[in-house]
């Protein structure tokens, strides 16, 4: 069954509410004035609004807290990125550093639906690396002609969020961060024009596999209602905490704090060294090394990271809210790529485990047998601009966002212009009825044993298309 693309028509303009692009709204953190998104002027955007206090000092490595100013909050600046495993270059880094906890709002009251579906971004980067700020990652078309909000967290990466420390209080408070940051939207996106009971997480990579964990974190309060994870999805680690804490005492020692003889000393003194140096002594994370599983990534603590993922998929132990789950048909182009960049060359028949199809069908299977709505994609869109033999990892994300044509990117031909519509569409229709948004699109849910197509293929060579498939023709030797 081979469906062509429908073009749909954008949200109309009805004015909901009176709004002056870029006001102040009051929030939990303070008063916050934003301005004009420069790329879709009708939207108004904050940057840079701090949800948490500065994780430095006493509170590196710890969980997040609250932040809250009687000053005005001028967001009309991305806030800092967090320290990111570059290897020994954070002379180099530009806005960089660990007052970084920071969201990103783009949103237009002014027309549309008066309390709109609220779409939180979580970005990859294999929890070494990412910032919300990348142009890429920017919301202001999807708030402008698809009548929801977007809001984007920053969350610690790299040895600041996954310290591994065997004695920390928090072994993971870059994903408590992420929690935090929804949190704030459930607590504030209604000032801006969001409805917080109408909010899903979406992410990729690392953020797909952030957004499949924290359905098992949360699974009796997850206060979003749908999930979209996107070449990501929560793996089982491959032993308990102890057994990652070498990168920790490595890291220690090279600071001149000792390593494990020092025990619990090391941690006051790691966090008395300047985050540049601390951020120096962790080697750069190859290629190759599966997601999460580098020199600093998700550790078990059995409170927001499980040992027993697979386990807790066939008990049904998460949130039961609908998912959309998927990944691209090239994964490994954009590893491909990075190697050569790096002087690496990847192993012969080298597969991503945690990035190709298995992951998906295992957590779309899950929910599908839980009793949930899941639909499961592949996204396949190659262009005349793109010469890879199929679509590497992140190429989607563009697309999703709309940033295809964003003023910092390369020329898009019309096919991928009409792909990323199709694209925006799908995801911004989940957001708004995660229940029945994308049946009413003419997606099937996905069932492994249905003889109907149920994967939904998107794009093609040169193609907007959109087809159903059987999943048997992608997930060779995934078990069931």
């Amino acid at each position: 069954m081979f469906l062509q693309l429908a073009l749909v028509s954008l949200v109309g303009a009805v004015p909901s509410l009176a709004w002056s692009i870029g006001q102040q709204v009051n929030s939990t953190s303070g008063p916050i004035t934003g301005h004009a998104a420069d790329w879709k002027p009708d939207v108004s955007e904050y940057l840079g609004i701090p949800f948490a206090d500065p994780p430095i000092g006493n509170l590196r490595f710890a969980a997040p807290k609250p932040f809250k100013s009687e000053k005005a909050i001028n967001a009309t600046t991305f806030g800092l990125g967090c320290p990111e495993n570059v290897g020994g270059l954070a002379a180099t880094m530009k806005n960089v550093g660990e007052d970084c906890l920071t969201l990103n709002i783009w949103t237009k009251p002014q027309t549309g639906e008066k309390s709109k579906a609220v779409m939180i971004w979580i970005y990859g980067g294999g929890f070494g690396s990412g910032k919300s700020s990348t142009p890429t990652y920017n919301g202001a078309r999807l708030a402008d002609e698809h009548d929801v909000v977007v809001l984007s967290v920053n969350y610690r990466v790299n040895i600041y969020g996954f310290p591994r420390a065997p004695f920390a209080a928090d072994f993971n408070p870059g994903l408590l961060d992420q929690r935090a940051g929804v949190e704030w939207a459930r607590d504030n996106i209604a000032a801006f024009g969001g409805d917080p009971k109408r909010m899903i997480m979406f992410g990729q990579s690392a953020g797909g596999g952030s957004v499949d964990m924290y359905s098992f974190a949360y699974s009796d309060d997850p206060i979003v209602h749908g999930l979209i994870a996107e070449s990501g999805t929560a793996s089982n680690p491959s032993g308990p905490p102890q057994n990652y804490s070498a990168s920790w005492w490595e890291s220690s020692r090279s600071l001149g704090c000792g390593g494990i003889e020092a025990g619990e000393a090391t941690l006051a003194c790691v966090r008395s060294k300047t985050w540049q140096l601390v951020t120096d002594i962790v080697p750069r994370r190859g290629v190759t090394a599966n997601l999460g599983a580098g020199n600093f990534g998700p550790t078990i603590d059995d409170k927001v990271v499980f040992s027993d993922y697979n386990k807790r998929r066939a008990y049904g132990a998460f949130a039961h809210i609908p998912m959309l789950v998927g990944n691209t048909n090239y994964e490994k182009g954009f590893y491909e790529n990075l190697a050569k960049q790096r002087g690496e060359t990847l192993p012969a028949g080298y597969r991503p485990p945690e990035l190709d199809g298995c992951g998906p069908h295992a957590s779309s299977l899950s929910y599908r047998k839980a009793g949930v709505a899941s639909w499961r994609y592949l996204y396949s869109g190659t262009f005349a601009n793109n010469t890879a033999p199929g679509a590497g990892h992140g190429d989607e994300i563009a697309l999703v966002f709309g940033t295809i044509d964003h003023p910092s990117k390369r020329k898009s031909t019309s096919e991928e212009g009409k792909l990323s519509l199709y694209l925006r569409t799908a995801w911004t229709t989940f957001a708004k009825d995660p229940v029945n948004g994308l049946t009413k699109l003419g997606w099937p849910v996905y069932d492994e044993k249905s003889t109907d197509p149920t994967l939904v293929r998107l794009g093609g060579k040169e193609s907007s298309a959109v087809a159903y498939e059987l999943r048997s023709k992608y997930d060779k030797g995934c078990s069931s």
